[in-house]
């Protein structure tokens, strides 16, 4: 069995606004790509639920990724039930090329460096390049399943 996974997704609006979107990858049995492909289109449907909410909410249309992580990012906030309006955001490109980034939240650049130094699993992906600091609403599928 593959285990559930988040999925966290980072995108910018036509209007320069930055939307963390935080869906799952459920569980499938690894011996059945009709279960796998079952499982990324519930993922996909969770992502597309969640930019109509948000589009709808901020009156935002255009949605351009940024860039995605599958894992664990550094920081609390981002294991919790629900999203935050505002979280600062620390992220990086990977050596793996588009989409793919580590990021994080911390108090400083430095601080965040630190932690990333430490995670095993972010320092696989190999960041690169420069460290890019940002505001994003941080949003859930729980925010609207209320």
């Amino acid at each position: 069995m593959a285990s559930e996974q988040y999925i966290f997704s980072l995108y910018i609006t036509n209007g320069r606004q930055y939307f963390l979107f935080r869906t799952a990858h459920q569980y499938f049995n690894n011996a059945s790509q009709n279960e796998e492909d079952k499982s990324w289109e519930i993922e996909s449907a969770q992502r597309g639920m969640l930019m109509n909410h948000v589009g709808g909410l901020y009156a935002q249309k255009v949605f351009a990724l940024v860039g995605e992580l599958h894992g664990y990012p550094i920081g609390d906030v981002f294991y919790s039930d629900y999203g935050k309006k505002q979280v600062p955001v620390y992220y990086m490109q990977t050596s793996f090329g588009e989409p793919w980034i580590v990021f994080g939240t911390a108090d400083s650049e430095e601080e965040f460096l630190k932690e990333l130094e430490v995670d095993d699993e972010l320092q696989a992906l190999n960041p690169i390049g420069e460290i890019t600091k940002i505001d994003v609403c941080f949003v859930t599928q729980n925010d609207f399943n209320q």
